[in-house]
């Protein structure tokens, strides 16, 4: 068969969706500046689906950072990848002030997050090295996977037993390839909102000799008592043997770091192709970067606030009968009963109707018959933002238990 013709026939789980739901539930456009309140389609809308944790992407220290380094710079400095024309001071001063801040002994930044951790897993492990990962890894962590020659195993979701019964098949396959192990796990999951369970994976290190790589995209910044991330909200930073984040949550920017000790992040400068071949992240989002982790670093009271309306949040949807799961992060899902159809018609209500702007997650990313609404609260949300949002939560719920979404499916004759 054709290639062209299969990707007709087959478009894929969500892409069949796209001419009933693009610039609608999949694109959708935002407008204005980045806040808790912005305009979806012309209308005023309470923003739940940005990763602007700490309120920075509109902070005027980060604004004029930003604004003077690209008038200072351009876009285009430094040209060339780092390794030959790229390198400056300012890219050196953030990877050491990250370092410290994380407790590693050095980091290097990365341009993307996805691209990085997927490349650092390529980079990390030869064909005869085993990889042990949770089986609710982000896609970047999958698809580094995938790149891997050699054996691989998932565990099941946060479970140590299941864990621990890979690690043995893992650290047999490993002494009979002359390999290592290399566990991967997510320090928040973006999706549930819980932490992984790393503390209780560096205690498997007493028993099984592997390397621990993490994802912390949603905690670095939000967890910790100083904001370093989940590593130092579960008192295990230290048991961590390779730290990853992105820039794209808590930092509100472009980029990612990776953190480790010297000689693993100086394997890795010499050896990641991603960044070997890639041209250096230009100067304002770097010095830009630099403001944000000094912001990070000296204002605690935007994690104290992002913490609190966590709470208001987390804690009103509980009492009004919603299944939040088993979060214990910021990243708040809502679970209802219902199909994808049902879903876009409870979004599209509660966008028009209650001006609330929140992310729909479907099948196949959850499982059928699962609804899951994620809202992502931020150190800019007001009290009457999240009471008007459990409010129209409410009302949207009964509408969908009450089978008025169902009807509509019905009446509009709607059966993707």
């Amino acid at each position: 068969m054709d290639i062209f013709e299969r990707i007709k026939n087959n478009p894929g789980p969500l892409a069949k969706y796209a001419d009933y739901g693009e610039g609608e539930y999949i694109f959708p456009v935002l407008e204005g500046e980045i806040s808790p309140r912005m305009k979806f389609k012309g209308k005023d809308m309470i923003i739940w689906s940005i990763n602007d944790y700490l309120g920075l992407a509109n902070h005027p220290e980060v604004r004029k950072a930003d604004a003077d380094a690209a008038v200072q710079y351009g876009m285009a400095y430094p040209m060339g990848a780092r390794a030959m024309s790229g390198q400056t001071h300012y890219h050196e001063d953030l990877e050491n002030q990250l370092a410290d801040f994380v407790n590693k002994e050095a980091a290097y930044l990365l341009n993307f997050g996805y691209q990085g951790m997927l490349s650092i897993i390529d980079t990390l492990v030869s064909k005869n090295d085993v990889i042990v990962y949770d089986v609710d890894s982000h896609a970047c962590i999958v698809d580094g996977v995938r790149l891997h020659f050699g054996k691989r195993f998932t565990y099941q979701h946060n479970d140590m037993e299941s864990l621990e019964k890979n690690l043995k098949r893992a650290v047999k396959n490993a002494a009979e390839s002359g390999g290592g192990v290399l566990v991967i796990t997510e320090g928040v999951f973006g999706m549930r909102g819980e932490q992984g369970k790393l503390k209780e994976i560096v205690e498997l290190k007493k028993k099984y000799n592997f390397r621990l790589l993490v994802d912390d995209a949603h905690g670095f910044g939000t967890l910790g008592k100083t904001g370093a991330g989940t590593g130092e909200e579960q008192g295990c930073q230290n048991g961590i043997d390779v730290y990853f984040s992105t820039f794209a949550k808590s930092m509100a920017g472009i980029g990612a770091f990776v953190a480790s000790n010297k000689e693993i992040i100086r394997y890795l400068k010499y050896n990641l192709r991603s960044q070997i071949f890639a041209k250096s992240l230009p100067m304002p989002m770097v010095i830009g970067a630099l403001k944000r982790l000094e912001l990070l670093r000296s204002k605690p009271e935007l994690k104290d606030k992002l913490w609190y309306n966590v709470k208001k949040l987390q804690e009103g949807l509980k009492a009004r009968g919603f299944d939040i799961g088993k979060t214990n992060t910021c990243v708040t899902p809502v679970y209802m009963q219902g199909d994808p159809i049902e879903a876009t018609l409870l979004i599209k209500d509660i966008r028009e109707n209650y001006k609330i702007f929140t992310s729909v997650v479907v099948y196949p990313v959850i499982p059928k018959g699962m609804i899951l609404l994620r809202l992502i609260p931020t150190a800019s949300h007001t009290d009457e933002e999240i009471d008007k949002t459990l409010d129209a939560f409410e009302a949207v719920r009964d509408k969908l238990v009450g089978g008025l979404y169902k009807q509509q499916m019905k009446d509009l004759n709607l059966n993707i």
